[in-house]
């Protein structure tokens, strides 16, 4: 999905999405109609939906669910700042066709090799909002939020996926629906990934790998950080503030069975994570 995006800052994306057997489709949202360059791609992998209202990363990928749904066995929601090498995307999907998964997520790393913690449990609201302003006292408040101590060369559970690079079954989207529009941006993939895992199979897939230059606008601009505490404010008015058992118990299913790294040490610096 874009918005005001110029060629040059898509372009790794597009050409390791087209390069992909497993995508027999590259649907580009360009919400807004503001990126007038695509009119002059020429692929027949390629099809363009302009959208002319920015209404939000959710009901923008809820365009191609409702266009598509009638066609494909899973989507790949992925974001314009990811890149990887050939291979990766069919690895996912044969991870999940073979261990029948209905939503996955890769290895996410920063362009310096780091993982990035795309594999969360629930948060609370006193973890969001710690993390997010007063990150520097919050070391202990991560480990198991972030699932520092993680085996990441195994295949785990996370009821928490990040929805920057995430490969879901029709199956999956038809049975719980789509995208919760009410979250303009931040958040709409925590509510997806809990709706979808409290009956399907999720799974990180540690075979596969891509690269995700994170923008972290959050950090830099108060008009997402905004829309970060809206968001934040509308997920826990609709899970739960203090009370919210679902969270719990998926939590402790997470936590319980999550293959732990050698000695319990975290494999991998921490870094903040903001898509």
């Amino acid at each position: 999905m874009l918005y005001r995006h110029e060629y040059q800052s898509v372009s790794r994306t597009l050409t390791s999405l087209l390069e992909e057997e497993s995508v027999s489709k590259l649907v580009i949202v360009d919400n807004g109609a503001y990126c007038h360059w695509l009119l002059e791609l020429d692929n027949p992998k390629i099809e363009v939906i302009r959208v002319q209202e920015n209404a939000g990363f959710g009901a923008g990928h809820n365009q191609v669910f409702s266009r598509f749904e009638e066609h494909t066995g899973h989507f790949l929601i992925c974001n314009p700042d990811i890149d990887f090498e050939k291979g990766e995307v069919d690895k996912l999907y044969q991870f999940c066709l073979q261990g029948n998964i209905d939503l996955a997520v890769p290895k996410i790393v920063y362009p310096d090799g780091r993982l990035q913690h795309a594999c969360k449990t629930l948060p609370s609201p006193y973890q969001l909002f710690m993390r997010r302003f007063i990150s520097q006292f919050t070391s202990s408040l991560n480990q198991d939020y972030e699932l520092h101590s993680a085996d990441y060369s195994k295949p785990f559970f996370a009821p928490s996926l990040s929805g920057c690079f995430m490969l879901v079954s029709n199956k999956a989207v038809r049975d719980v629906g789509y995208f919760d529009t009410r979250f303009f941006l931040y958040l709409e993939d925590v509510d997806l990934s809990r709706r979808i895992c409290e009956n399907h199979r999720v799974s990180y897939c540690p075979d596969s790998v891509v690269v995700h230059e994170s923008q972290r606008r959050s950090y830099r601009d108060k008009r997402f950080l905004a829309y970060h505490i809206i968001s934040a404010v509308k997920y826990f008015n609709k899970w739960g503030w203090f009370f919210d058992q679902q969270r719990k118990d998926l939590n402790n299913r997470c936590l319980s069975k999550l293959p732990r790294a050698e000695n319990n040490m975290p494999q991998f610096t921490r870094v903040e994570d903001d898509k």
